[in-house]
């Protein structure tokens, strides 16, 4: 294996199943993202142009950073685990 090889050929069916989970868990978050944002607008609430004008504080940018890596080191510790 490469030092930029993460997957062998044998890997194929981790990938699918990583794949599809990460689809499903993906569309979870998306779905209710939308209901809750839809929600939240009919409620007066919340202006959905200024949810895509938001610039997160320093605080809130590194806690997304760090779920952001969290979650890529979860889909890279699946693909690579030995099975």
């Amino acid at each position: 294996m490469t030092k930029d090889q993460v997957l062998q050929a044998t890997d194929i069916d981790r990938l699918g199943q990583a794949l599809i989970n990460l689809t499903k868990e993906l569309w979870i978050v998306k779905d209710r993202q939308r209901v809750l944002e839809a929600a939240l607008a009919d409620a007066e609430l919340l202006d959905k142009i200024a949810i895509a004008a938001y610039q997160p504080d320093e605080t809130l940018a590194t806690e997304l950073k760090t779920e952001r890596q969290k979650l890529i080191d979860g889909v890279i510790n699946v693909l690579t685990a030995t099975p």
